[in-house]
């Protein structure tokens, strides 16, 4: 907790000393926010189904930081964003392998904590770092002297409180990953006519359509000629007389 908090102050002190303003972070909102709920259920289930079956904490604690790191992976238009969805995942690994986050007594006693896992075993929730460890060094074997509170921590702890530094600092100033500003330009940019390559056919062209012809009006009934024929709009001739 300590270590996050120090990531925070740290990512706030770079995004001011680049610029960066606090009211930037509403502008461009994370995605899917609503598995950070999903993540926070799953804790909750496990922490009240671990009074009936207590292996079900550690399952459930490993499916919290799998589902925190996928939602990480989400956003990693954010700069750091795939350093906490890393660090988030090697956390749920080591403790669905062992049944709880492995914790080293000789890396509490050298930052400075006064109780120690070996002296408070905290069942379901982390274990003694010994031989059968599965995986050690992804547990918090790595002494972290901060004076509110000192306390030994993982590397997936310190690749979360990189991750987080970095996508505060950066999310202050309004940037984004080189693919995330490829992908915004592509949306926004108009769409360009097909050119025709040298040597190539020439793009089709659409072909303009003929304005439909209005009706032509119908002739008019004919008369009857001498011959017996009808002539449409004519009058009969008159046979002339001669003296």
């Amino acid at each position: 907790m300590a270590l996050l908090l120090l990531a925070l102050a740290a990512g706030l002190v770079a995004g001011y000393a680049r610029g960066g303003r606090l009211r930037r972070l509403g502008e461009r909102p994370p995605v899917r926010s609503r598995l950070i709920l999903t993540a926070l259920g799953a804790y909750a289930v496990g922490v009240a189904g671990s009074w009936v079956w207590e292996p079900l904490l550690p399952v459930m604690t490993a499916l919290c930081w799998f589902t925190l790191g996928f939602y990480a992976w989400l956003n990693r238009s954010y700069h750091g964003a795939r350093l906490v969805a890393l660090g988030l995942a090697a956390n749920g690994l080591v403790i669905l392998l062992n049944g709880g986050m492995p914790v080293s007594a000789d890396a509490q006693q050298r930052a400075g904590v006064e109780t120690t896992v070996a002296e408070h075993t905290e069942a379901g929730r982390v274990t003694v770092v010994d031989d059968t460890t599965r995986l050690p060094w992804l547990g918090k074997t790595i002494p972290v002297a901060f004076p509110p509170r000192p306390e030994a921590v993982s590397p997936g702890d310190l690749a979360v409180a990189a991750g987080v530094a970095a996508a505060l600092a950066t999310a202050m100033t309004g940037r984004r990953t080189a693919a995330a500003s490829v992908r915004a330009g592509a949306a926004t940019r108009p769409q360009q006519r097909p050119q025709r390559q040298p040597g190539g056919p020439r793009p089709a062209r659409p072909r303009p359509t003929a304005p439909p012809r209005p009706p032509q009006p119908e002739p008019s009934a004919g008369h009857a000629t001498m011959d017996g024929d009808a002539t449409a709009g004519t009058a009969p001739e008159t046979p002339r007389v001669t003296a």
